[in-house]
């Protein structure tokens, strides 16, 4: 996982992301406490990156396929590392935890992984985490790439370079990421 600082933002951006999707008819409304629940869960989306070698995970530049499939392991391997927490693992809301730590990278034409969820099958929260994921490692840089200004990265995601997400999020996406950036960065 990231840094408390980071954590802190990708929570916001989550947040502020569900509060503008949910308000807009873009996703099912939700309560704002569901969205401040949620919000809070995202944070445990990468969770499984602690079971991926370093030598993978900071790789400068392109993964082969084979690093790239133990990568993709991280949404698996999530569920796995905090199912070995008793506390966290006791928890009610724990399902929740492993959906968004499994599915976050599915994609709405099914086109993600781990599972090749579709559409609906993807709970919308646990899409809007996978969509903030994206637009978060678009905008800071990483071993393999640099830093995007946010309106590239708000491009990229519309265009597809990162997967396909649900019609009416992105629609809702491209009308509010200029205030959500500005009011998370």
């Amino acid at each position: 996982m990231h840094n408390t600082s980071h954590s802190t933002q990708f929570q916001a951006l989550t947040k502020h992301l569900l509060l503008a999707f949910s308000s807009a008819g873009a996703i099912s409304r939700m309560p704002v406490q569901d969205i401040d629940h949620y919000s809070e869960l995202a944070v445990f989306h990468d969770a499984g990156k602690k079971a991926i070698p370093p030598a993978i995970l900071n790789k400068p530049g392109f993964l082969t396929p084979e690093e790239f499939s133990i990568m993709k392991s991280h949404t698996t391997e999530g569920c796995r590392l905090l199912a070995e927490d008793p506390a966290l693992s006791a928890r009610e809301d724990f399902p929740l935890i492993c959906d968004v730590c499994r599915h976050h990278h599915e994609r709405w034409d099914g086109g993600g992984y781990p599972d090749g969820l579709t559409g609906c099958q993807i709970a919308p929260w646990v899409q809007v985490v996978g969509l903030a994921d994206a637009f978060d490692a678009l905008i800071h840089p990483r071993s393999y790439k640099p830093a995007y200004l946010w309106t590239q990265a708000a491009s990229m995601i519309s265009d597809g370079a990162c997967g396909a997400f649900s019609p009416d999020i992105l629609i809702c996406f491209r009308y509010h990421i200029g205030g959500v950036y500005a009011a998370v960065y």
